[in-house]
């Protein structure tokens, strides 16, 4: 019994997880605490008995483990805390990593040479670690009862969805979100960058590009949502109702209703339960291993940053390539298929240049690189890529497709409130009369004017609104 109560390491591993957990807990499935758990519990166990074979004394084992771990998951905090604005021209994780091994040696040293058994330290410690873990356990669960679950309902909103008239050689529709695709005069205000060389290849294949586009809102799960509903989201919802609407859209039961085959392709960003609702082709992860998003960021919070950014970056780079290798080769499926693709890019991290992949570092982060520098590293990538997939798809469709390339919404860190919704929006609508759209068109008609100019629906434009994050509308532009 009295070995038994030096195990509260194991506790104190727990904690952290369990409080990352509870503070994401809108957007995080509970299945996604499993394997950190398991690694956690079984890595301190191990820890235990084998400190157990050098160190005689319960109580020390205990207090020598439980130091590494405050040391382990305090270090991502810290570094951030104390490092990340350094005017200092150095890698971010060098020289906080050092002063982690000085703080852990001389820690051990000292617990080693005294000759106090610890008793006092292990009983307070251990009661310490209950009351922790006890907190962030009911943190989850007042959090847990204030969120709805994941598990989504096979109606949208609890409406009824009217159904499609299936029409003859029905079109591939692709729907491909580009991460903070700003719009071309944006990018040269914020910039000073021309983009006209990867508009003007657009209009050439047959794109119309609405130049004074907005997004509806400016955080991907409201944007997203009202773009494949068709309609504008309460701001007072959580992510939550947020990810149920974008994984189970009204867009998304209408086209399966005339046949359609519904696939999302992530780019970087997994949708909880998508695979529910569609085929799902995701990036397998590094030697086949699939990580969350969770325990990427969970991660990144610890003495594994920095192997947690080499892997990140690879496996984000990684994901991204993926996503345009896959859409590459949807025309090969023979049914009507309905693509949603959302590729993290341009968006941060900075996982590319011009010429491709940039090699991830051991001890670098994203925010070794200037904003503008990294932004317009991923955008011409992107645009490269995005030209050659254009390409592709227009020339191995059986029938032309519909393509829509938009971004979610501008750039987050500007300050004019504006810029925040002016994004790339591109639309690929063969035999459609472009007088159908107009400039300042935004997410939210998109599919009401591919529905009905090729499904005969009689859906009305809405008014063309911005939201401000709190809610309130920003600009409200009438429908041309």
């Amino acid at each position: 019994m009295k070995r038994l109560s030096t195990f509260y390491p194991i506790l104190l591993a727990i904690f952290p997880i369990l409080s990352f957990f509870g503070h994401n807990i809108e957007e995080v499935p509970a299945t996604d605490l499993l394997l950190p758990l398991l690694v956690v519990v079984a890595g301190t166990l191990a820890l235990l008995l084998l400190s157990r074979l050098v160190i005689k004394n319960h109580n020390k084992v205990a207090l020598v483990v439980a130091w590494l771990i405050v040391l382990f998951f305090s270090y991502g905090y810290v570094r951030d805390i104390v490092f990340t604005n350094a005017t200092v021209n150095f890698k971010p994780n060098i020289i906080p990593l050092s002063m982690w091994l000085v703080l852990f040696v001389v820690g051990v040293f000292l617990m080693l040479r005294t000759k106090r058994d610890f008793a006092v330290v292990t009983k307070f410690s251990r009661v310490v670690a209950v009351a922790l873990v006890i907190v962030a356990s009911v943190y989850i669960g007042v959090g847990k009862l204030n969120t709805p679950s994941f598990a989504y309902e096979n109606t949208n909103n609890g409406g009824n969805i009217p159904t499609l008239t299936d029409i003859a050689d029905p079109p591939d529709i692709y729907y491909i979100i580009l991460d903070m695709y700003a719009r071309e005069d944006t990018l040269k205000k914020l910039f000073d960058y021309d983009n006209t060389e990867f508009i003007d290849h657009l209009v050439n294949k047959g794109f119309y590009v609405a130049n004074k586009s907005h997004s509806n809102y400016t955080t991907t799960y409201h944007s997203i949502s009202a773009s494949l509903n068709m309609s504008y989201e309460s701001q007072g919802d959580t992510y939550v109702d947020m990810y149920k609407r974008m994984a189970n859209s009204k867009v998304s039961q209408l086209l399966k209703s005339a046949g359609y085959r519904y696939i999302y392709v992530t780019g970087g960003v997994p949708l909880n339960s998508m695979e529910k609702h569609a085929v799902v082709y995701s990036y397998s992860g590094i030697f086949g291993v699939e990580v969350s998003d969770f325990t990427q960021k969970l991660c990144d919070t610890t003495l594994l940053s920095p192997l947690a950014r080499y892997f990140g970056g690879l496996y984000g780079a990684n994901s991204v390539l993926y996503a345009f290798d896959t859409l590459a080769k949807i025309p090969d499926i023979e049914e009507p298929t309905f693509v949603y693709s959302h590729i993290l890019c341009p968006h941060p991290p900075w996982f590319f240049t011009a010429d491709g992949p940039r090699d991830p570092s051991l001890f670098g982060s994203e925010q070794d690189e200037m904003i503008e520098e990294g932004y317009l590293g991923n955008l011409e990538f992107v645009n490269r890529e995005v030209g050659t997939l254009v390409d592709v798809l227009l020339t191995n469709s059986d029938a032309p497709p519909i393509i829509i390339l938009q971004g979610d919404h501008g750039p987050g860190w500007v300050e004019e409130q504006i810029q925040h919704h002016e994004i790339l929006n591109a639309y690929y609508l063969p035999g459609v009369n472009d007088k159908l759209l107009y400039e300042t068109i935004s997410s939210v008609n998109s599919f009401r004017v591919v529905l009905n100019n090729y499904f005969d629906t009689d859906y009305e434009l809405l008014k063309d609104c911005m939201f401000r994050a709190d809610g309130s509308i920003l600009s409200r532009l009438e429908v041309k």
